[in-house]
């Protein structure tokens, strides 16, 4: 299926289908404030689970207007069946790949293993989820749900989502990135551990400004099984400790909702490196650096949004100061680092050591 407008039709067709199936859906949308707009989501009761991690972002119904609304739909007890279109064929009922497939206007993401679709319609504000069965749901998509409706959504937002970690204060945040392994999740929950506040080991998003905000996500946190030791604090709060084939997760505003911070000004951005010092240092980095370590996982994890995704990024990276992190082995020590160097002028002088 290559012809624009044969795939135009069919993505209409589909969008016009979810949009039918939506007064099966609960009449009352749950709200959250998510960068600092209003977005309506509306989920079947066991679609409704997948919102947990949102909610630290719930807010009021004070009549205001969303600015997206979502509908989230779980086929096997909603009843709702996508139609019979040549995409639906080829990504849903042949075993297809991992599929991204956009029109003017409409972008939609196929996840056939997951058993989960994604659509975007941006000039009707309204989005879609349809989940092939809730129940099974990989624990990924509880920890991020959405995560591809909401990167679409923040591109047309100045902003976009970002593959990283976030900690900090009311007076300001570092950005943490780095790709998997390279102690993103583990800085982070030291740092929380410490005291900082806490935005996420995993996904944030960034609106362009001067200067850039950060904003959560998801209030998810993910660890390594073999560090879970390190962890007994939260030993109560995992939600998914018997499947040994998956990263222990849990959610920050249950684990430490005093932590919980969800949004703030982005006063640097750190690249991390196990360098398994004696004491974590803190030292200049380049702007080609960190875009090296952001850009990679957070284009390829989100189809559709590439090219305007790493342009973001690249304004980013040269918009903030870039650090880097040569981390010691021990977690208070590194929470100690990141700790001073929120610190007023403690970022200015982390720029100036040779």
């Amino acid at each position: 299926m290559n012809d624009a407008a044969d795939v135009a039709s069919a993505l209409s067709l589909l969008a016009a289908a979810l949009d039918d199936a939506v007064p099966r859906l609960p009449a009352a949308p749950r709200l959250y404030r998510i960068a600092g707009a209003i977005v309506a989501m509306r989920a079947g009761n066991r679609a409704a689970p997948l919102l947990e991690a949102f909610t630290p972002l719930g807010i009021v119904d004070d009549g205001a207007a969303a600015t997206l609304d979502v509908f989230i739909f779980d086929a096997a007890t909603d009843g709702v069946e996508l139609p019979d279109t040549a995409i639906t064929r080829r990504r849903f009922k042949h075993d297809g790949g991992l599929g991204a497939v956009a029109a003017p206007g409409i972008r939609a993401f196929f996840q056939p293993q997951a058993g989960v679709l994604s659509l975007l319609d941006e000039p009707r504000r309204r989005a879609y989820c349809w989940l092939r069965c809730a129940a099974v749901l990989p624990y990924y998509e509880h920890a991020a749900p959405l995560r591809h409706i909401l990167q679409w959504w923040m591109l047309s937002r100045d902003g976009a989502l970002l593959h990283s970690a976030a900690v900090g204060g009311i007076g300001g945040s570092v950005l943490i990135a780095g790709p998997s392994g390279s102690g993103k999740s583990t800085t982070a929950l030291a740092c929380q551990a410490a005291g900082l506040g806490f935005t996420s080991d995993d996904y944030v998003l960034v609106r362009s400004g001067a200067p850039p905000t950060v904003h959560m996500a998801y209030s998810t946190a993910k660890v390594v099984r073999t560090s879970l030791g390190a962890h007994d604090g939260y030993r109560n709060h995992f939600r998914n400790l018997d499947r040994d084939d998956e990263k222990p997760m849990l959610f920050m505003h249950e684990a430490a909702p005093e932590r919980v911070l969800c949004s703030f000004p982005l006063r640097a951005l750190v690249l991390p490196v196990v360098a398994l010092r004696r004491s974590t240092r803190i030292v200049p980095a380049t702007a080609a650096e960190l875009l090296r370590a952001l850009a990679p996982s957070s284009i390829l994890l989100f189809p559709l949004a590439g090219a305007i995704a790493f342009r973001r990024m690249a304004a980013l990276c040269r918009a903030v100061p870039c650090l880097r992190a040569e981390l010691s082995e021990d977690p208070r020590d590194i929470a100690g680092a990141f700790t001073r160097l929120l610190r007023d002028g403690a970022i200015a002088a982390a720029q100036a050591v040779a």
